[in-house]
């Protein structure tokens, strides 16, 4: 800003070409805008302001105000006219007046100057930057319309412009799908991908929704909801629902399996125009139409040769399944299966019970235990085991709900009126064949009879007293006798184990006499034998020596042999032998000269043999 001169008059003002100075008249106000210098009067008020640099991304607002005490008089060149800008609202006459406008956007990049003193300026704005996947709706307030601007721009709004916030745009893939609603018009339409979605002014949008999918066991169904007309989809496919459709739910599902139906499965729904129910049997892929209300999946029933079912129908008959005729077969509408609930606690009070739908026809045990008192009033548990079977099912069905429970009831009755004919001692000694004789079902009993029952035996596994005390001076006296009869047990075993033992050491002397006996033929045999071939030997050996030399020399040769041979034993071993010339008997003898020369030779081996140097 240039300096201010005052002077007697007046005062002088020196502005930039960036500045105006306002001048407040007694006249109204005035703008001037610089270089230069201007003088005024001292009355006269100045105030000096700034031009507005403005970029090519920023904007102001300028409200132009009027004088309202403004009378219609001439100005200079630089007041702006007044005439017909005086107005009860902002936005009746001057919104269409194509001169002026009540609002201004001043848009950059230029440097702003005022031009009427009257003006409110606002702040400096940044214009709002769209990329190319934003967008805003802009309301103009003064006619109420919306519209849409999208980027990519740089968006300056317009006088009256209302801004909503800044927006992506929906970016649909190739699953996904909208549902766009015209709030002008009211009607929806599908937006499906894959899309970069820019919605309308008036436009509602849902929420991004995916395709249904459907694989190959799949189906759905869907409604419209202007028509209420129903289809059917089953896959494999995969779509996007309509402006007005929906998936109808049915037990918090709206994709459902599709049904096989074979051998095995069936399949029961009500027919919704009859209401009548019906079982569909016939292999195939099932989809119920829509007038047919899925019930459930019915398993084909098999039965073993063993068992059998009872079935009631809407008439309340029963219809027995026999596994030998009927092995397998569905329970077809308004038929349900008969059960009952049977006790399988040990004291078959019915507290513990187990349903049985298939009643077993071979032979079963169970357990029981019940409480008895004998005559001297002592009372006594009895742990039985019964062997029971079911002989005739519609009997049984008729006339009981709970078999075990009559059966083990019947037993308890039956022993009870044995045991009180007795007192303690007899009963414990009591056999169990007596005890339970009336219990079996051989005694010409209605009872089980009339039940389809046959119980087969009924076993008596234990007997204990209930009072410790006399359960434990009963256990003395059987412990007592235990040991008595163990320890005859153990002294008839000793003498058993003697007796063996004599009879063992009788047989071992009579083998061994005969081993004995044996051993001395096979001897006796045996030198024979040895007799023979050595008597023959002698023989073949004095019969060589020829015929002229007499018998005692033959022997008294064969002697000296024998001896020799001897001689050549000792002679070979390494023992040390000390003998007598006694003992040894040796003697040097010339065979030559015992045995002339036209006498019968020497036989080699002999003569090998006694030929030693003694």
């Amino acid at each position: 800003m240039g300096a201010c001169k005052s002077t007697q008059f007046g005062c002088c003002i020196a502005i930039d070409h960036d500045e105006s100075i306002v001048l407040n008249k007694p006249t109204g106000k005035e703008i001037r805008n610089g270089p230069g210098w201007f003088c005024f009067p001292n009355w006269w008020e100045a105030r000096v302001v700034k031009s507005i640099a403005l970029q090519n991304n920023q904007f102001i607002i300028v409200k132009h105000v009027i004088d309202p005490n403004d009378t219609g008089k001439s100005h200079s060149q630089h007041d702006m006219p007044l005439k017909k800008r005086i107005t009860t609202t902002e936005k009746d006459d001057l919104l269409n007046d194509s001169e002026m406008k009540l609002i201004e956007i001043i848009r950059g990049p230029q440097i702003y100057k005022r031009r009427n003193p009257y003006d409110q300026i606002s702040e400096v704005k940044s214009m709002l930057n769209l990329s190319s996947t934003q967008y805003v709706i802009v309301t103009d307030k003064g006619t109420g319309v919306k519209r849409v601007e999208c980027g990519p721009q740089l968006f300056c709004p317009r006088p009256y412009d209302e801004i909503g916030e800044i927006q992506n745009m929906y970016n649909l893939s190739s699953t996904q799908y909208l549902i766009v609603t015209d709030q002008s018009t009211g009607e929806r339409s599908t937006v499906s991908g894959p899309k970069l979605f820019l919605p309308k002014a008036y436009d509602q949008i849902s929420p991004i929704y995916s395709y249904v999918v459907l694989n190959h066991t799949q189906y759905c169904r869907i409604i419209e909801s202007r028509t209420g007309v129903m289809r059917i989809e089953k896959g494999p496919k995969t779509f996007a629902l309509g402006p007005y459709e929906a998936l109808m739910r049915i037990d918090n599902h709206d994709i459902f399996d599709i049904i096989n139906i074979d051998t095995e499965n069936a399949v029961l729904v009500k027919n919704l125009d009859t209401g009548l129910d019906e079982l569909i049997t016939t292999p195939q892929k099932f989809i119920p139409s829509f007038t047919q209300k899925f019930m459930e999946i019915r398993n084909l029933i098999k039965l073993a040769p063993y068992e059998n079912m009872i079935l009631i129908d809407k008439d309340g008959q029963h219809i027995l399944k026999n596994g030998m005729k009927d092995k397998s077969f569905f329970i077809y509408p308004y038929q349900q299966i008969y059960m009952q609930q049977w006790s399988n606690d040990l004291k078959k009070d019915h507290r513990s019970t187990v349903q049985v739908d298939r009643f077993d026809t071979r032979n079963q045990y169970m357990d029981y235990e019940f409480l008895v008192r004998t005559a001297d009033n002592v009372e006594i548990i009895l742990d039985v085991s019964i062997f029971w079977q079911i002989t005739d099912l519609y009997k049984l069905v008729l006339v009981t709900q709970d078999p075990p429970e009559d059966i083990c009831n019947h037993t308890r009755s039956e022993i009870l009126s044995q045991v009180s004919k007795y007192n303690m001692k007899e009963f414990m000694e009591l056999p169990n064949s007596k005890l339970i004789s009336s219990v079996n079902s051989d005694n010409n009993d209605s009872f089980y009879e009339s039940r389809g029952v046959n119980v087969i035996r009924v076993e008596v596994l234990q007997k204990r007293c209930k009072d410790p005390e006399i359960q434990k001076i009963f256990k003395q006296i059987i412990d007592e006798k235990t040991n008595r009869i163990k320890n005859i047990e153990k002294q008839e075993a000793e003498n058993e184990i003697k007796l063996r033992d004599l009879n063992g050491q009788i047989e071992a002397e009579k083998l061994v006499g005969t081993l004995l006996k044996i051993k001395k033929e096979n001897e006796r045999q045996e030198n024979q034998a040895d007799g023979i071939a050595e008597g023959s030997r002698i023989q073949n050996f004095i019969a060589n020596l020829g015929d002229d030399m007499p018998l005692e020399k033959k022997l008294q040769i064969y002697f000296d042999v024998q001896n020799t041979k001897r001689l050549d034993l000792l002679s070979q071993s390494k023992t040390t032998l000390y003998l007598t010339p006694k003992d040894v008997d040796t003697k040097v003898i010339n065979l030559n000269t015992m045995y002339p020369p036209n006498a019968t030779p020497i036989p080699t081996d002999v003569k090998a043999k006694i030929s030693l140097d003694i």
